[in-house]
């Protein structure tokens, strides 16, 4: 048996076991059959622990069932808020004439008036495109394939990637500037994002909006001379919803929410939980005015300034009238051929407007169903597999949540 070897601990002032030597004993100690058995009994507090055992075909057909709704749910997002928005916000309902011929007499025996009956002019208001979202979708695939109700999704994807890393170069640009950050610097890093990643955003609208065509993404991306154009717009759409928020935000601390503890609901009376409610619904009914006066607004004067510099020789596919009402002259007669930032929400009369809100319901209560139904057959699997085993294990949770408040 050998000698442990002893060393100098400065902080007790004796002479200690090396650190090998305790290693050692401390690894025998807890081995012991009976250290481990209490170890086990004082983790678990004489209780079981929560192990379920799932089979392997179990476990993969959750992880490719739950992966397969994130992506459907993305694309459904995708076609709904992106393609088919765009195109609502870019979509002149035109007017069709139609001319019948004149009618002719009833009689041979009839004489003929002086004046010659002309033929009848009739000018029929056609419903837009985009007013529903199963007949825009069959527009496109009509027009572009089948593919085309997820087009541009690439050059979207890059827009999300560069936004996202203009996002972080500003936001820690400024922060090495100012210690701390400055008060609002979402709304300001997110404004030099959008204005710094405009033209690929233009780009992707181009892509969105026009007939299909040969031209490739570097041929789309709009030139330097029009970023002045569309880096406003581009700034004011990304920031937007960082303005809504904080103004939201600022109405909730304005009602007192901030300072309710979930923990104390209970002891409300009827009175105080009734003016919860109505704070917390104002706070809602705030958030939604927000967005229909300050976030689609922005979106939509961002996207119609972009397609307003699209060239002309590339035809749209829906209607949509480059004149914007005759407040914009194209180039090739001298104009700008670009609208402005006012004329591009004016130029949306409310007739659009109000086609646009109803779409972006339509989309809320579709997605809203989609996660509803994606949510259900993921619980059905999970009961599927793991059988009468999920009812225990859900009730040892719900214990463990309880002792643990």
């Amino acid at each position: 048996m050998g000698v442990a070897k002893l060393h100098f601990d400065v902080l007790t002032g004796l002479y200690v076991p090396s650190g090998d030597v305790i290693t050692r004993a401390v690894r025998r100690a807890v081995s012991h059959p009976a250290t481990a058995g209490f170890v086990k009994r004082a983790v678990d507090n004489g209780e079981e622990p929560l192990d379920v055992d799932m089979p392997v075909w179990g476990i993969v057909l959750l992880g490719v069932s739950f992966y397969a709704a994130i992506i459907g749910m993305s694309l459904l997002n995708y076609m709904l808020k992106e393609v088919v928005a765009t195109l609502c916000m870019v979509e002149t309902p035109h007017a069709a004439i139609t001319i019948s011929p004149s009618e002719e007499p009833a009689s041979k025996g009839e004489k003929e008036t002086l004046l010659e009956t002309g033929p009848t002019i009739t000018l029929v208001r056609q419903k837009p495109i985009t007013s529903s979202i199963r007949g825009t979708v069959k527009h496109l695939v009509a027009h572009a394939g089948k593919w085309a109700r997820f087009r541009g999704f690439k050059i979207h994807a890059l827009y999300s990637l560069a936004f996202s890393l203009a996002i972080q170069f500003f936001s820690g640009f400024l922060s090495s500037l100012f210690f701390g950050g400055l008060p609002g610097q979402a709304i300001l890093v997110s404004g030099l994002a959008g204005a710094a990643v405009a033209n690929i955003h233009a780009a992707w609208t181009h892509k969105v909006v026009s007939m299909p065509s040969e031209a490739t993404f570097w041929q789309r991306v709009p030139s330097k001379s029009s970023w002045k154009a569309l880096a406003p717009a581009a700034a004011i759409a990304a920031a937007m919803p960082y303005v809504s928020l904080y103004l939201t935000a600022g109405v909730a601390i304005l009602l007192g929410l901030h300072k309710v503890n979930p923990e104390n609901l209970e002891q409300y009376t009827s009175r105080q939980l009734t003016c919860l409610v109505v704070r917390g619904l104002a706070t809602v009914v705030f958030a939604i005015f927000t967005s229909l006066f300050l976030c689609i607004p922005a979106t939509v004067t961002q996207v119609r300034i972009e397609a307003s510099i699209l060239p002309e020789e590339q035809d749209t596919i829906v209607p949509f009238d480059r004149t914007f009402g005759g407040k914009v002259v194209g180039q090739l007669l001298g104009g700008t051929g670009r609208i402005g930032f006012l004329d591009a929400w004016r130029s949306f009369n409310w007739e659009a407007r109000r086609r646009l809100i109803k779409l972006y319901v339509k989309i809320g209560a579709i997605m809203a169903f989609a996660i509803f139904v994606a949510v259900h057959v993921l619980a059905f699997e999970v009961f599927a597999v793991m059988g009468p085993a999920l009812g225990e294990y859900l009730a040892k949770a719900l214990h463990e949540m309880q002792k643990g408040q």
